[in-house]
């Protein structure tokens, strides 16, 4: 027997509710998080999705609305939005193709990057008081079982083809 493993057969019902109670509190953690993140974000002037949108132009280098769209799984309407304020705050420079006019290339500023560090630090500190008391034994394990159920999740759940009618 492994370690850690029980030999007892788990009830099925138990089972099943010990995930729905998993579930129901990873999605509580998530909104407090979330929740916090949107905040810290919001106390430098950021939104999440200006965030989100300067770290894949930190990770890409530069992008057109199309990809930064693709990326975010967004609409380039929402793109546009984002674009526009980060633009007006000098955080990003859109530049047309020359091969084709038609394509913009939006890119980061020095500005931008240095801006990025400092709400990523805020951000970070801010993360870090949610484990206050926990070792980092304790982070790892929980880092290796969320590693474990995303890879699970990306393996051997179903995607349903057609939704059933809602019933009144």
């Amino acid at each position: 027997m492994k370690a850690g493993h029980s030999a007892t057969t788990v009830n099925p019902a138990s089972r099943r509710a010990a995930i729905e109670e998993t579930f129901r509190t990873l999605r509580h953690v998530m909104a407090q998080l979330h929740g916090c993140m949107r905040a810290t974000f919001s106390e430098e002037g950021m939104s999440v999705g200006q965030m989100v949108l300067l770290r894949v132009l930190i990770h890409k280098g530069s992008a057109t609305p199309k990809e930064l769209a693709e990326a975010l799984s967004v609409t380039t309407g929402n793109i546009t939005g984002l674009v526009d304020k980060l633009e007006a705050a000098g955080l990003v420079t859109r530049t047309r193709s020359a091969e084709d006019r038609r394509v913009v290339h939006v890119k980061l500023t020095a500005k931008a990057r240095q801006r990025f560090r400092k709400v990523r630090r805020a951000s970070v500190d801010m993360l870090s008081e949610a484990f206050v008391g926990w070792t980092l034994p304790e982070i790892t394990q929980l880092q290796d079982l969320l590693e474990r159920l995303s890879s699970n999740e990306r393996r051997s759940i179903p995607v349903p083809r057609h939704r059933a009618p809602l019933r009144h």
